[in-house]
């Protein structure tokens, strides 16, 4: 009797309650996406300053291993000098050359000098 004095109707509360429920998992629903929409941003800001480092790094590499950066880092760090034409060794390729016993075996002699004892 007090129920129906005070206006409580139990499938009144049941829609308010319901109604409620519903707008609360609206309002965390909207939370939520609009936490991951950050995030997904964070990570695309992430990822591209990520692939401007990598782009960075490959054009260092390249740099550093160009012909004319390596040969002036090993004359400037290392001391290294072009070799002269008269150091070099050639062996020829023709068929005459190699035919013998004796040139094979001489085209397989170490490049240094014999040992003293």
């Amino acid at each position: 009797m007090m129920d129906a004095l005070m206006g409580f109707d139990p499938r009144r509360v049941a829609k308010f309650a319901g109604l409620g429920a519903l707008f609360l998992f609206l309002c965390w629903q909207h939370v939520q996406a609009t936490r991951i929409g950050y995030r997904v941003e964070s990570t695309r800001r992430e990822a591209r300053a990520l692939r401007s480092r990598v782009a960075d790094l490959r054009l260092k590499v390249d740099e550093s291993l160009a012909p004319a950066a390596l040969a002036a880092r090993a004359g400037t760090k290392l001391g290294m000098i072009p070799a002269s034409p008269g150091s070099l060794r050639s062996l020829s390729s023709g068929a005459g050359a190699t035919a013998g016993l004796l040139p094979r075996l001489w085209a397989r002699l170490p490049l240094v000098g014999p040992l003293r004892s």
